[in-house]
């Protein structure tokens, strides 16, 4: 901007300005009642500007942080209290605390245009974070509230101590010119140094800050000619440095604040927008009824070349007929608002092959209409590798079928083998020792049996598998069982084959021994079998009969019982377990051992 178009925009300004200030003057001689209303009302702009602009920085400084904005408002606050006192002081007011006369509104305007030329001045060294420690709400807000009650303080109590701004027949003193003439030289001075700030920084707003300074100094001017083009012509002065403060401290924040949102904004969408293209995981956007967002690998999912091709298909079309009565339901649950959970289902290609898929959705609001973002994995391969591994333990569990079975036939041919060589035997001795053997192979072969025709190839069913033990004993020694009865208690308890055989054979050995020895001559009796779960980590087998027992003084850990041998290696050395005996009413081992489940 050149000198001269500078100097004709600002003289745009003060012509029309002044001489409607002079015109208005002219009327004052009509009424003195009128001519006090134009007084009050010319006045009271340059107040209402100085406190608007104190408000507009006070409650902006939150959020800009602008200390030369703060101090600028707290600079027109200042000036707006001085004002105030010039105001209450005009003589046609009523008394403000003190007589009012001319001297007393001449000291409170000279003394407002010089504290705002210093104050203007100071603030062309002041910037947006300068000190901050001392330019500050609080500490400024006392400053200019002490500032102006010490100056109100020495008007009205010390008149006598300030210079005469009048001389005796009414015309300006020489200090009431040579206060305007140094505030005008200070305000210009500032003027000069914001120029050279406007350049260093390109702040736009200092030329109106500019502006408005020079429009001041033609007001301080204009009072020796006009009062109300005083009044007028710093109202428009004020009304610049309104603007410009409006722009440093509210807009060009404002705007920074904008466009820092529009690109977070555009930053926050970019990035939803990669994770969303590039997901390995489908992403389908619909509305209830058509799609609206596809992303490529869902695109892919549904046998579709790009994007594009799925765009406002009906939903309904990319649902296998089988699954549309359960998607109808979860859409009325999204209608709702409420997130559906995981579920398989089949969605059809656009070439109209089923494919398995794996759907999340959660419903949401988008611009005010209600649509469901659904997260899709093709599940193809997941199910073809399901159904392979399904197949493969299918396949090895007949072939554990297959190995119980024939561990099972083996172990009864050599029961068959160990029966026909008993025939051959005369001894009673030897012959009750192949029988033996025989109900031992027994309690084996139906460990493997049970586990043939089991659902579960892991789980003995423990309850069933005891009393066919104790049945197949009492067939074995038909003679010595028929006066004895049998009591089996077994809990739910399942247990892996580890643990399972050696308890079998504990049975059968202890079982067997109840029924050879405790029942002798025929004599009638009971024997117990209980299986129960003492806590998660115990179980405890109890076998007992009410027989004669044995001998008290015998220790049946060093009998030659080699029946009684055995259970104790299975009790101690398999199930790492604990075996005692109770002899009070008859004959009752207890074992208890850590349980190994299935």
């Amino acid at each position: 901007m050149t000198g001269m178009s500078f100097a004709l925009r600002v003289l745009s300004i003060i012509v029309p300005v002044f001489l409607i200030g002079y015109i208005l003057e002219s009327f004052r001689n009509v009424s003195s009642i009128f001519g006090d209303y134009l007084e009050i009302t010319t006045e009271l702009l340059p107040l209402v500007m100085s406190f608007s602009i104190f408000a507009m920085t006070w409650f902006a400084y939150n959020k800009n942080k602008d200390n030369h904005s703060l101090f600028m408002g707290m600079t027109f606050l200042v000036i707006g209290l001085f004002g105030l006192y010039h105001l209450l002081s005009l003589p046609f007011m009523p008394a403000f605390i003190t007589s009012n006369s001319p001297q007393k509104v001449a000291i409170f305007w000279s003394g407002a245009m010089l504290i705002s030329a210093l104050l203007f001045l100071a603030s062309v060294y002041i910037y947006k974070d300068t000190l901050p420690g001392l330019i500050n709400k609080p500490v400024l807000f006392v400053s200019a509230v002490v500032l102006s009650v010490i100056f109100l303080t020495t008007v009205l109590f010390y008149p006598d101590n300030l210079p005469a701004m009048y001389y005796p027949d009414g015309s300006p003193s020489a200090i009431m010119i040579s206060s305007i003439l140094i505030a005008g030289v200070i305000i210009l001075y500032a003027s000069y140094l914001y120029t050279g700030r406007l350049r260093e920084t390109g702040q736009k707003n200092l030329i109106c800050l500019i502006y408005g300074f020079i429009i001041i100094v033609f007001s301080n001017s204009a009072y020796f000619f006009s009062n109300y083009s005083e009044h007028l012509l710093r109202a428009a002065g004020f009304y610049f440095l309104y603007f410009s403060i409006f722009k440093s401290s509210i807009e060009q924040p404002y705007e920074k604040q904008v466009a820092t949102n529009k690109k977070a904004l555009k930053e926050s969408e970019e990035r939803y927008r990669r994770l969303v293209e590039y997901s390995p995981d489908g992403t389908i956007v619909h509305n209830l009824h058509e799609l609206v967002f596809v992303n490529t690998t869902a695109a892919k999912i549904l046998g579709a070349s790009n994007p594009q091709e799925l765009i406002g298909k009906p939903l309904m079309d990319i649902i296998h007929p089988d699954y549309r009565e359960i998607v109808n339901e979860r859409l009325r649950m999204e209608k709702e608002g409420k997130a559906v959970p995981l579920i398989e289902e089949k969605f059809m290609r656009l070439d109209g092959t089923p494919v398995d898929v794996e759907v999340m959705a959660i419903p949401y609001a988008h611009m005010g209409k209600l649509e469901v973002h659904s997260v899709v994995r093709d599940i193809t391969e997941r199910k073809k590798a399901d159904e392979q591994i399904k197949a493969s333990l299918r396949e090895k569990e007949v072939l554990l079928r297959e190995i119980h079975h024939r561990v099972k036939n083996n172990m009864q041919i050599i029961s068959s083998l160990l029966r026909l060589q008993s025939e051959y035997i005369d001894e009673k001795r030897y012959i009750d020792m192949f029988k033996e053997s025989q109900n031992r192979i027994m309690s084996m072969s139906l460990i493997h049996e049970k586990l043939y025709i089991s659902r579960d190839l892991a789980k003995i069913d423990l309850n069933e598998y005891i009393r066919d033990i104790v049945n197949g004993l009492f067939q074995s020694y038909e003679s010595n069982a028929g006066n004895i009865t049998s009591s089996i208690n077994v809990n739910d308890i399942s247990l892996g084959i580890d643990s399972a055989i050696p308890c079998g054979l504990i049975i059968n050995e202890l079982v067997t021994n109840s029924i050879k020895y405790a029942f002798p001559d025929g004599r009638k009796g009971e024997i117990k079998i209980t299986f129960r779960s003492l806590n998660v980590n115990e179980i405890e087998l109890i076998v007992s009969d009410n027989g004669v027992g044995i001998a008290e003084n015998l220790d049946f850990r060093k009998t030659k019982s080699f029946g009684l041998h055995l259970v104790i290696i299975l009790v101690e050395n398999q199930l790492q377990g604990e075996i005692s005996l109770n002899q009070s009413a008859g004959t009752e081992f207890h074992i208890k051992f850590r349980a190994v489940r299935s």
